[in-house]
């Protein structure tokens, strides 16, 4: 009986630092903190290596900092972990496109899609590599669909943010 015990507080104090070391790696995410913030989710990944966010989280800050390769990796990870999240498919295919893979990026972007048919960023994105490989007019269309999605005020000003890094700061 004190075993059992002894293995729940345990298991409890794991998901506990795991909590923590999430919560800890997005608010520095957040104040553009990336590199402190990979820290806290490689402690959260040692701690749960099927971890999701941690995995997600660790790509986007990587990506941040430019270090698309091991972006790629992280995102792969994540994907591989829950490969039903759009979100995961989309950034991959940013850190596609900043490596100048335009049409795996495209095919990143399609299976977003697939996932969830109306994401902004995904459409948005899409028509980013249809732009870079020279299909500018479903390129057009898909920025189209894009901004006709865009229902709050805030999400344009967010997807510009983005866009402009991956326009302006390709690798």
């Amino acid at each position: 009986m004190e075993r059992r015990l002894l293995v729940k507080n345990e298991a409890a104090d794991v998901e506990a630092d795991l909590e923590f070391c999430s919560r800890q790696g997005l608010m520095l995410a957040n104040e553009h903190r990336y590199s402190e913030a990979i820290a806290y989710y490689d402690r959260a990944i040692k701690l749960r290596s099927d971890n999701f966010s941690a995995w997600y989280g660790r790509g986007d800050a990587l990506a941040n900092l430019g270090r698309y390769r091991d972006a790629l990796m992280s995102f792969d990870q994540a994907i591989a972990i829950d490969a039903n999240q759009h979100e995961a498919w989309t950034f991959r295919a940013v850190v596609l496109i900043h490596m100048e893979r335009y049409q795996e990026a495209l095919a990143n972007c399609e299976r977003a899609l697939e996932l969830r048919p109306d994401d902004c960023e995904a459409l948005t994105f899409r028509g980013v590599a249809f732009y870079y490989l020279g299909q500018y007019k479903r390129a057009y269309v898909s920025y189209s669909r894009a901004t006709r999605r865009m229902v709050k005020p805030q999400k344009p000003l967010a997807l510009l943010t983005r866009l402009v890094r991956v326009f302006h700061h390709p690798q």
